[in-house]
């Protein structure tokens, strides 16, 4: 008798489409277009990211028991959070591409959960799911903390070169000492 997770492989390219789908559904509807319309990973590399790491997460899934691990999935959430995270999304919005996954899996698989009683299967999944979106929000946490640090470190520069023309600091390090 098949199991949902042999579903989920079997009819893995409708919960892909389904759920790129929804994914795009949160973005504005040009970059929506743009993004659903270039297969090439060189001229779309935003899509190919999301396509990468969508199917790593659903082939995971499948196989991963009931307990997801974080070394398996961070790498593919990785590939999708990292280009949230650095666009206008609040923290919520950013993350909120994971639980599409329940919408897709249902929507694609649905009909095969009610003919084999399912139920169970499909709630053990969907808590995976959610677990999978704690890993993707401190993923976040982490690109935007990233992000911090490095637009601190842009400013410091610039300040340090501002002072420097003003001849406001005097430069230590060509004599080889520290400030």
């Amino acid at each position: 008798m098949l199991k949902l997770a042999d579903f989920l492989v079997l009819e893995q390219k409708d919960v892909l489409d389904r759920w790129f789908d929804l994914v795009m559904d949160t973005y504005a509807e040009n970059t929506a277009i743009l993004w659903k319309k270039k297969d090439d990973p060189f001229a779309n590399p935003v899509r190919h990211k999301f396509e990468t790491g969508m199917r790593g997460i659903v082939v995971a899934l499948a196989g991963c028991g009931e307990c997801p691990r974080v070394e398996v999935f961070a790498p593919m959430l990785d590939e999708i959070v990292r280009v949230r995270a650095v666009q206008d999304f609040t923290p919520s919005q950013a993350t909120a591409f994971i639980y599409l996954l329940k919408k897709a899996v249902r929507e694609a698989l649905w009909e095969k959960v009610v003919e084999h009683d399912l139920y169970v299967e499909l709630l053990a999944l969907e808590s995976a799911i959610d677990v999978l979106a704690l890993f993707a929000f401190d993923i976040y946490c982490q690109c935007r903390e990233k992000i911090a640090e490095l637009r601190i470190s842009q400013v410091r520069k610039q300040y340090d070169r501002l002072l420097k023309r003003a001849n406001l600091v005097c430069d230590f390090s060509a004599e080889g000492e520290e400030p």
